[in-house]
């Protein structure tokens, strides 16, 4: 692995944390029943939920990212990346962004996703 790569891989995982801190922060504004918090925040915190808040953004895999899975993987490691990397320059800004970002989704998932049809 590069050096690049491993500071991209480093930067990743703190976004990574920061997404699931932001997931708990926002169960616990918005979900009043603590039972079902818990799936959410799993939910929330998955690489399906942040590869697609990344094609929303129109994110694009990140040129050091040494990941060799599918392209959901690395679009959810670029977003995961750019929220790590904005976590510091402005520890609280990376926070509410993510939290924002996670709000947005969660509110709208009709848009995020497209049932079939039976």
């Amino acid at each position: 692995m590069t050096e690049e790569q491993h500071i991209f891989k480093k930067i990743e995982q703190v976004g990574d944390r920061v997404l699931r801190l932001a997931a708990v922060e926002l169960c616990n504004e918005i979900i009043e029943n603590r039972y079902k918090s818990a799936e959410i925040i799993d939910f929330l915190g998955s690489t399906r939920v942040f590869a697609v808040i990344a094609r929303y953004k129109k994110m694009t895999p990140h040129k050091n990212d040494p990941g060799d899975k599918g392209h959901s993987k690395l679009l959810s490691n670029a977003y995961e990346y750019s929220i790590g990397a904005l976590y510091y320059e402005n520890k609280v800004k990376a926070i509410e962004t993510a939290k924002a970002d996670l709000a947005h989704f969660y509110e709208n998932q009709e848009i995020y996703f497209v049932k079939k049809q039976a």
